[in-house]
C-alpha cells in the first residue's frame, strides 16, 4: 500500500502548554515536521478561547496545567457544541503514566498520548495517525 504524502502546511495546530519553553520547543518541533499554522496558549481556559477564535485542526494540549487543566480543557471541548468543532484530535503531552490519568483522558475522548519532553519522531509518529482522517 502506498504511504501518501501528508501536506502539513494544509492544517492549523494548537498548542497549549503552561511552560513557556516546553510550549516553544513543541511549536519548533511542529514547524520541523512542516506545520507553518501554529497558534499557542498558556492554559486551557485560554485555549479554549483559542480554539474558538482559530478553529484548529489539531490541538496538542499539556495535562497539567492550572488554572484549567487539559483534562477540564478536553471536557469542556468535547462537550462545547456549536463553539467549536468538538471532534477536533487531541494529543496530550504529559508525564503521567498513572492508569486513572489515561482512562479518564481516554474517557473524555483524547485521541493520543506523547511522553512529555516529545522526540521530534514520537509526536510526528501521533500526528500521522491522526491528520489522515482530515484529508478528503
Amino acid at each position: 500500500m502506498e504511504q501518501k504524502t501528508i501536506d502539513y502546511e494544509r492544517f492549523s495546530v494548537l498548542v497549549i502548554e503552561d511552560q513557556p519553553f516546553v510550549r516553544r520547543t513543541i511549536m519548533q518541533i511542529l514547524m520541523q515536521i512542516g506545520f507553518r499554522r501554529i497558534a499557542e496558549a498558556d492554559n486551557g481556559e485560554t485555549g479554549m478561547q483559542e480554539c474558538i477564535r482559530t478553529t484548529p485542526d489539531l490541538i496538542v494540549c499539556d495535562i497539567d496545567m492550572k488554572p484549567v487543566s487539559g483534562l477540564q480543557f478536553l471536557e469542556r471541548l468535547r462537550g462545547a457544541g456549536e463553539a467549536v468543532d468538538s471532534r477536533t484530535p487531541v494529543v496530550f503531552l504529559t508525564n503521567h503514566t498513572e492508569s486513572d490519568i489515561v482512562k479518564r483522558a481516554m474517557a473524555l475522548g483524547v485521541n493520543a498520548f506523547v511522553v512529555k519532553p516529545p522526540s521530534m519522531s514520537a509526536l510526528k509518529e501521533r500526528v500521522d495517525r491522526l491528520l489522515p482522517a482530515l484529508t478528503p
